[in-house]
C-alpha cells in the first residue's frame, strides 16, 4: 500500500508541473520558442537542409507567376544562334560561316544552273512539252559503251598485241566544222585523231594511243560520231577492254556493213550526195539550206524499222531513217556546201538529234525529221534557243555547241 501511494503521489506532482508549465507559456510566448529552439538542435541534419531549402526559394504573386511563365516560354521559343565554324582556306587563310543558307523550297539555286562553254543554259527537261503532231518521231541511239574487264596477268600491266593501228597525226580539223574536237583536251584530241584514223580505214580493233578511263575514251568516240557524218559505216556502240586500274587497253569499233560490202554502199553514198549537191549551185547560203532542207523531207520517210538507221546512208540511199539519219544527212549535205552545220543531240521527248546550222548573223535550230510532217514543212526550221527550249534540251557534249540567236532568217 505504501508503494502504491507513493506512485500516486509522484503523479500528481508530475500533473501539477505540467499545469503550471502550460499556465507559464500561456502568460509568456517567449517561453515556446525557447523551448522549441532546444528541440530543434536535437533534430537529424536532412530535415534542416529540407527546411533551408525551402526559406531559400523565391515565392510569386499570381500576377508575377504569369510574368515568370511567358519570359520561360519566349526564351525556349527564340532561336539560338548557331557558333561560327572557322574553315582553312587552301591558301592557309581561314574565314569565318554560318549555317548554310539552302534557299527557299523549290527555288532553283545558281549551282543548279548547267551552263554549256558557249553559255548555253540546260532548260529543265520536265518543262518539254512535245506536240502531238511530231510525237515519237524520235530514234536516235546514244554512243554506247559495252566495257569487259581483261584478265588478270601475273607478270604486271597487261599489255595488248594489237598495235595503235592508224594514228592520225596528219590530220587537223577546222574547230568551225568540227567543234567536237575542239571540245576535247590534248589527250582526247590525240583519241580522236587516232579513232577517226582506224574508222576511215576500216581497222575495227586496236590499242588507245593514250592511257585513259572508260569515260573519257567514250568522249573521244562521241566527238568523232558527231562531226562526221561521212562516217556512216559507223555504229554507235563500242567495246573497251580496260586492265586491273580501269584503263582502257583494247578499243574494238562496231561498223554497220561488212568490209567487203563498203566499195559499193560508198560509191552509192557519194553519187547520191554530187547528185543533190549540183542542184543548189550559184545560192546563197540560206537558199542553199533551205532547198537542202526541203530535198531531205521530199526524199525521206521515217522508219523506225529502217537498216543503219543512225547514219546519213540511210536517209540519202535508202531514203528511210530516224531523226539521227535526218540529221547526219542535213549535216553532210551543209558542210560540203562550206556551211557550218552541226549535229545536235539531247532530249526531246525522248533521245532526239537534230542540227544547229550557221548563217551570216549567228547559229540556229533546224529539226528536219519534225518538218516532215504534213503542214509543218517549216514548223522547226531556223530556231533560235528560246523557240526550243520548251520542246528541245541539249545533253552531253551537244550543251558545248555555239548559242542559238540568229533573227534575219529565224522563221516565225
Amino acid at each position: 500500500m505504501k508503494i502504491l501511494k507513493s506512485i500516486l503521489a509522484g503523479i500528481a506532482v508530475i500533473t501539477a508541473l505540467m499545469c503550471i508549465l502550460i499556465l507559464l507559456c500561456a502568460l509568456n510566448p517567449k517561453i515556446t520558442e525557447k523551448l522549441s529552439g532546444l528541440v530543434s538542435r536535437d533534430a537529424p541534419q536532412t530535415q534542416q537542409d529540407e527546411v533551408s531549402q525551402s526559406e531559400e526559394e523565391e515565392t510569386f504573386t499570381p500576377d508575377e507567376e504569369q510574368e515568370k511563365s511567358d519570359s520561360e516560354t519566349e526564351e525556349a521559343s527564340e532561336p539560338k544562334e548557331e557558333p561560327e565554324e572557322e574553315i582553312e582556306e587552301p591558301d592557309g587563310e581561314s574565314r569565318a560561316v554560318g549555317p548554310l543558307d539552302m534557299g527557299t523550297p523549290g527555288e532553283a539555286q545558281e549551282s543548279d544552273v548547267v551552263k554549256g562553254t558557249n553559255g548555253y543554259e540546260v532548260p529543265s527537261e520536265s518543262g518539254v512539252n512535245v506536240p502531238e503532231a511530231v510525237s515519237g518521231k524520235s530514234g536516235y541511239q546514244p554512243i554506247t559503251e559495252k566495257s569487259e574487264q581483261l584478265p588478270d596477268v601475273e607478270d604486271g600491266e597487261y599489255v595488248s598485241d594489237l598495235g595503235y593501228g592508224e594514228l592520225g597525226d596528219g590530220y587537223d580539223f577546222d574547230p568551225l566544222f568540227y567543234p567536237y574536237y575542239a571540245m576535247l583536251d590534248d589527250k582526247g584530241k590525240h583519241l580522236y585523231r587516232q579513232i577517226f584514223a582506224n574508222a576511215n580505214a576500216f581497222n575495227g580493233a586496236f590499242q588507245p594511243i593514250e592511257a585513259v578511263p572508260v569515260s573519257e575514251i567514250k568522249n573521244a568516240i562521241m566527238a568523232v560520231y558527231n562531226d562526221h557524218p561521212e562516217l556512216f559505216w559507223l555504229n554507235t556502240a563500242f567495246v573497251c577492254k580496260y586492265d586491273k586500274d580501269k584503263i582502257c587497253a583494247e578499243l574494238e569499233l562496231e561498223f554497220s556493213i561488212p568490209r567487203d560490202e563498203f566499195p559499193k554502199a560508198s560509191a552509192q553514198f557519194y553519187n547520191t550526195v554530187n547528185s543533190m549537191l549540183t542542184q543548189v549551185e550559184n545560192l546563197s547560203n540560206y537558199e542553199k539550206e533551205l532547198r537542202t532542207h526541203d530535198y531531205l523531207i521530199d526524199k525521206i520517210e521515217y522508219d523506225k524499222g529502217a537498216a543503219m538507221n543512225q547514219s546519213a546512208y540511210s536517209a540519202l540511199v535508202e531514203g528511210k531513217s530516224v531523226c539521227a539519219g535526218y540529221a547526219r544527212a542535213f549535216q553532210y549535205l551543209m558542210q560540203r556546201m562550206g556551211i557550218p552545220c552541226y549535229y545536235c543531240t539531247g532530249f526531246a521527248g525522248e533521245d532526239h538529234a537534230w542540227n544547229i546550222v550557221a548563217l551570216e548573223d549567228g547559229y540556229y535550230n533546224v529539226d528536219v525529221t519534225w518538218d516532215d510532217t504534213p503542214g509543218g514543212e517549216h514548223d522547226y526550221f531556223n530556231k533560235s534557243d528560246q523557240d526550243f527550249e520548251s520542246t528541245h534540251v541539249r545533253r552531253d557534249l551537244s550543251i558545248n555547241l555555239p548559242i542559238c540567236e540568229g533573227q534575219r532568217y529565224r522563221s516565225l
